[in-house]
């Protein structure tokens, strides 16, 4: 049987008293305030049942199709904790709008890996997507965001969901993008090449 890192999984008490050392459930909950920070809040509509390791992950898993949702880590972060921390944060965004066997656009690929690599910067300031197609995707996320820090949040607030977002809507709330990206960021991620 495989073995996982014990620091994943096995919440100590403080030598102070005051509380645990971080685990992969409370690192979620830190990384879903910054995201709802960031992004607005989440559908609350699913039940989040935990963190499990599967060969297919990262991913984000919807078992019985009854209002419960399973963040799905892959093998490869079982003992790295760095690549666990940085799968987690991919798929935590996907906890704001999720969709059973969903459509994924440009946009919502590309924040999720600009989070994560937002988010892995202070366990590992120098680490890098080695997909170029995810690293494409979070750069030009990050170009919207340089210039609308608020852009998804303000779009989310009228009830539109990341993947369903288009161009115009993003031209909408953010006038200096320019029109090729914006284009770009709300084709669907599938069947985009960069």
């Amino acid at each position: 049987m495989a073995t996982i890192k014990d620091s994943l999984v096995i919440a100590n008490r403080l030598p102070d008293g005051t509380g645990y050392t971080w685990t992969l459930a409370s690192r979620l909950g830190e990384m879903i305030l910054e995201v709802e920070a960031q992004f607005g809040k989440r559908d609350r509509s699913l039940t989040i049942l935990g963190i499990e390791f599967c060969d297919s992950g990262p991913r984000i898993w919807f078992p019985g199709n009854c209002g419960h949702i399973i963040i799905q880590l892959g093998f490869s972060a079982k003992e790295d904790l760095v690549q666990a921390l940085f799968q987690l944060a991919q798929e935590s965004v996907y906890l704001l709008d999720p969709v059973v066997l969903g459509y994924a656009n440009v946009l919502e690929i590309g924040l999720a890996t600009h989070f994560s690599l937002q988010y892995i910067k202070q366990f590992n300031s120098n680490y890098t997507i080695s997909d170029p197609k995810y690293a494409a995707a979070a750069e030009l996320t990050a170009h919207l965001l340089n210039l609308n820090p608020m852009s998804i949040k303000q779009l989310r607030s009228r009830g539109i969901k990341i993947a369903e977002i288009t161009a115009s809507q993003l031209l909408a709330v953010c006038p200096k993008l320019p029109q090729s990206i914006a284009l770009e960021l709300a084709a669907s991620f599938d069947n985009w090449t960069f």
